[in-house]
């Protein structure tokens, strides 16, 4: 209101002044109202920097206006109030190429670009095609400068915010595929031991509570895969290190377990003369130290299961159901393998597995065997050390249950094997899965970064 005002009376003052309109100074009128724009914009900053567009586009369609019927002035200087009107326009044009909504900044720096570029076109002499091009042409230079100024900061916020937006999205995948792995495998194996328990709970009373213990179980696994999947979120100042605003760690000769600190249970060896300390004066009392609340130390996460966790998670599963799982896997193994193809081969075994109980519940055997392999390739020079891990299921009798049926007719499923294959290919492996035999192989092929001992290949 305040600029509105202000550049209401500039222009009543120049009409006073000069008697009438069109005594008044040529381009006066157009630069006094990107005066008041720029006032106004200064005084409602921030507010004013999103809706700046419309406000430049009148003030280029005046100038333009201006350019095109106006008469040129005849003094030297007279050109003077249109000069400083460019410089005006060229400062919010810069603003509105930063924060304006992207349609009205287009607009706008299309109406304020050609006003600043043809500014310059009545003042010339002999106007022919070639001058006039060239004018237009050194003058659309600042108005490209002021697009850059305003445009290159917005073009580098947007790609952070699309590289957040593409973040919190591998975060949200990664989280999926977390509780898809762990979580729902062992809520599977809840849901298979809860259906046989009620099978059994009326004929045979007393197998019904190894079945509530295993569930128990199974929900303990499950709550720990989550606890794990949510402390992994909410870490955010690396693995066991001290919060910066903690107090300092206590003194380490001060902590009972300093190696320098004398064993209250083993009494003094007698000294020598010549080896007994000379007097020495009192100690001062210290004065307490005031204790405060421990350092809060951010947990460290528990490490991801491997290979060496795959015969504790065949016992969980033949417990949990009729299906008998066995595993051949040489004593080594897991020390063959990195961290990353160590983690994502325990998944795939999970995901099969949790596959067996879904889809296969009357499935009798599955057979889990981890094979060392030595490939060489014609393009290669050195054989490759790999091992190829292999989960083979029988048919399986039993029909569909209702969850099974119901999580098809839901377009649950499908996607596991999917994003599987992505984590193996990521570790430089291959996944295959088909029919095998009447009933159903999952193949992965890991590479090794070392060799079997002898003894157990």
């Amino acid at each position: 209101m305040l600029a509105a005002i202000t550049g209401c009376a500039a222009l009543t003052g120049l009409t006073l002044a000069f008697g009438t309109w069109a005594a008044i100074p040529y381009g006066a009128a157009p630069a006094i109202a990107s005066a008041t724009l720029l006032l106004w914009t200064v005084a409602c900053w921030p507010r004013s920097r999103a809706r700046l567009a419309r406000p430049l586009a009148l003030a280029g369609g005046l100038s333009l206006l201006t350019t095109a019927f106006s008469a040129p002035p005849s003094a030297p200087w007279g050109s003077v109030w249109r000069l400083a009107e460019m410089a005006v326009l060229l400062m919010l044009l810069a603003v509105v190429a930063r924060w304006a909504p992207r349609r009205q900044a287009v607009t706008a720096g299309v109406v304020a670009g050609a006003a600043v570029a043809t500014w310059t076109l009545p003042l010339l002499p002999a106007p022919s095609v070639l001058p006039l091009a060239g004018a237009a042409a050194f003058w659309a230079l600042p108005v490209l400068g002021a697009a850059v100024v305003g445009g290159y900061p917005r073009l580098v916020e947007h790609r952070r915010l699309r590289l957040v937006i593409e973040t919190r999205r591998s975060q949200q995948l990664e989280l999926a595929r977390d509780l898809h792995d762990f979580v729902a495998h062992d809520i599977s194996g809840i849901v298979a031991q809860a259906q046989a328990a009620r099978f059994v709970a009326a004929s045979d009373p007393g197998q019904a509570l190894p079945a509530l213990e295993r569930i128990e179980r199974a929900g303990l696994n499950a709550l720990a895969s989550m606890d794990r999947t949510v402390r992994m979120l909410h870490e955010a100042n690396g693995n066991g290190i001290t919060r910066p605003d903690a107090p300092d760690a206590p003194d380490v000769l001060d902590a009972p377990d300093a190696p320098d600190a004398l064993d209250a249970s083993e009494p003094p060896a007698a000294l020598t003369p010549q080896e007994a300390p000379a007097p020495q004066e009192a100690p001062t009392p210290k004065a307490p130290t005031p204790k405060g609340p421990p350092p809060e130390v951010t947990p460290r996460p528990e490490p991801l299961p491997g290979v060496d966790q795959l015969p504790a998670l065949i016992e969980r599963f033949t417990s949990a159901g009729a299906t008998e799982a066995r595993l051949a896997m040489p004593p080594a193994t897991p020390g063959t393998l990195s961290r990353e193809t160590s983690s994502t081969a325990y998944r795939m075994v999970v995901e099969a597995l949790t596959n067996v109980r879904r889809h296969a519940p009357g499935a009798a055997r599955v057979e889990v065997t981890l094979t060392p392999a030595v490939r060489t390739p014609a393009t290669h020079p050195a054989p490759a050390l790999e091992i190829e891990i292999q989960v083979v299921n029988d048919a399986g009798a039993a029909p569909a249950t209702a969850l099974r049926t119901r999580r098809a007719r839901d377009g649950h499923g499908g996607r596991g094997l999917n994003a599987l294959r992505e984590r193996v290919q990521a570790t430089g492996g291959t996944l295959s899965y088909g029919p095998y035999d009447g009933g159903w192989r999952v193949l992965a092929v890991f590479p090794q970064t070392r060799t079997l001992p002898q003894e157990t290949t």
